[in-house]
């Protein structure tokens, strides 16, 4: 049976950066914003407020998503590019799983299957999705055990992609290296 996401996660909005940043009169401090580009997350020190809620920092655990195009998610743990305590902006959504493994959810939400529920709800010229949508996607969720095992076997083809990558980089390099030095070029 499908179940929303929104019966499964709790789901907030990050926080409004300017009302944090710029405008913000009081005590401020450096601290790390979290930004995605394309599909690559990574995070940019920013003045923030020293006072800002919890709520709005990465927590183990917590599922990010993009709401504009492309939509992508990164789950927050140990092992994730983006570590704790990172301010998310309003750009993004929080999701915090309840009986759902975050790292199966994140990979459940950059699937074709999420892609194309979400291709109904966008909308603009950049194609952004609203909080209340992403509430309303609809999955199949397994058993804790076998999403586990579904995150194992995606781990592994996630590290080989990784690695099919850096290697079609490094004969990029090198066929560039040997047409320079074709041409004199050291």
């Amino acid at each position: 049976m499908k179940t929303t996401l929104d019966q499964i996660a709790e789901i907030s909005i990050g926080a409004s950066i300017s009302r944090y940043s710029k405008k913000y009169d009081g005590e401020k401090q450096k601290i790390d914003v979290l930004y995605c580009k394309v599909n690559e997350f990574y995070t940019r020190e920013g003045d923030i407020a020293k006072d800002i809620d919890s709520k709005y920092l990465t927590q183990n655990g917590d599922v990010i998503f993009r709401l504009s195009s492309p939509q992508v998610a990164i789950s927050i743990s140990e092992n994730s590019e983006i570590p704790e305590g990172v301010v998310v902006s309003s750009k993004f959504v929080i999701i915090k799983p309840r009986d759902v493994n975050p790292d199966f959810l994140a990979e459940l939400l950059n699937s074709n299957i999420a892609r194309n529920q979400i291709q109904k709800f966008s909308e603009g010229i950049i194609k952004q999705i609203k909080k209340n949508d992403v509430a309303r996607l609809k999955f199949e969720i397994p058993s804790l055990e076998e999403q586990k095992e579904y995150v194992e076997y995606i781990n592994l083809i996630n590290k080989e992609i990784k690695l099919q990558k850096q290697l079609l980089k490094e004969n990029i390099d090198l066929k560039e290296g040997i047409i320079q030095k074709s041409q004199g070029v050291e």
